[in-house]
């Protein structure tokens, strides 16, 4: 009986080390946000950081994305989670996004290996 105790708590630290091994989060950089800006510079980006920001609508907001390796997605959607841009696999680029309505909008950067850095101001 004590032998299938051990093997069971055996068993659960194995698959405890084992997943929580591979979903290692990594952001080695720095990340500001407040009510007219989202700001990111990393040398390491392996996770998501997202920021959000009550937006009137017809503001306008000027991107920039510089992406010098790895694979980058950025997503900037409403609080009913639709999406006003989607850039999977991101490269490097200067655009701008007119918001449709007057909403509290989630951006999100996700990297994975990623390197570089990416901007959303609110235009003056």
């Amino acid at each position: 009986m004590k032998k299938l105790y051990l093997l069971m708590i055996l068993s659960v630290l194995i698959f405890l080390i084992g997943t929580t091994g591979c979903r290692k989060q990594v952001f080695s950089g720095s990340s500001t946000g407040n009510e007219t800006q989202f700001l990111m510079e990393y040398s390491i980006l392996n996770c998501t950081k997202t920021h959000d920001i009550k937006l009137e609508k017809g503001t306008t907001i000027n991107v920039v994305i510089e992406n010098k390796s790895g694979n980058l997605d950025i997503f900037v959607s409403d609080s009913n989670g639709e999406k006003i841009y989607k850039g999977d696999n991101a490269t490097s680029g200067n655009f701008s996004l007119e918001v449709p309505k007057t909403d509290t909008y989630k951006f999100s950067v996700k990297g994975s290996n990623a390197k570089g850095s990416v901007s959303f101001k609110v235009a003056d």
